[in-house]
């Protein structure tokens, strides 16, 4: 006799094959950002439409590899790329994960089509996300089995390391004087740090840097 786990299983890999087909095959026929309204006919097939666009498009908008010093500029190329296909929501954590079962009108437990759905889209997430990490940033998420888990543990392992970053700058902008150094080189130096503050999202206030320019 069948088991129920094994009819869940076969009821899950048919529709995420129709899924697949219907979702990427209309993508892929059209060209990026050039979508009518006319195309999406619901919510679930425009995010299969947004899905296959983020994939075939991915590599022109995130043209860097995340390593160890360029975390802020990656972040924001990722997140404007999911922010413009609307799937940011399955990174962050706010569109959370349906039940993977459901009582059907039998009163018969049955696989929860929104679960088979939501999982399909974080698959190629999660697959999106690790291609553009480095081979040394991408063995630190191994063990992660969706996107929301890997976007998690790079903020929190890169946030940390941003703040002790940002400290050290600061402290070195402070300690800047002119000393026997030209103008020219002095300006340099502030500038250089001031610029390396403002990659890491920690700009430093214009009125703040002349106090510091003229007290140093």
């Amino acid at each position: 006799m069948i088991s129920t786990k094994f009819l869940l299983w076969y009821q899950s890999h048919r529709l995420l094959r129709a899924l697949v087909l219907e979702g990427l095959s209309m993508a892929f026929s059209m060209p990026f950002l050039n979508l009518s309204s006319s195309v999406v006919s619901s919510t679930s097939s425009s995010i299969h439409l947004n899905l296959a666009l983020l994939i075939s498009n991915l590599n022109s908008f995130v043209n860097v590899k995340l390593d160890s010093t360029n975390f802020i500029i990656w972040k924001n190329q990722v997140q404007n790329i999911l922010k413009a296909t609307q799937l940011l929501s399955f990174v962050n954590g706010t569109q959370v994960c349906p039940s993977s079962t459901i009582i059907n009108e039998h009163n018969h437990e049955i696989l929860n089509p929104a679960y088979t759905n939501w999982m399909l889209i974080d698959s190629h997430l999660l697959s999106c996300l690790t291609t553009t990490l480095s081979p040394s940033i991408f063995t630190s998420v191994l063990h992660c089995s969706t996107s929301y888990e890997v976007w998690s543990v790079l903020l929190k392992r890169f946030t940390s390391l941003s703040q002790s970053h940002i400290h050290q700058l600061k402290n070195k902008l402070s300690q800047i004087v002119k000393k026997d150094h030209t103008m020219d080189t002095y300006l340099t130096q502030i500038k250089s740090i001031a610029d390396q503050l403002a990659l890491v999202a920690s700009p430093v206030d214009d009125e703040d840097l002349v106090l510091l320019i003229l007290n140093g």
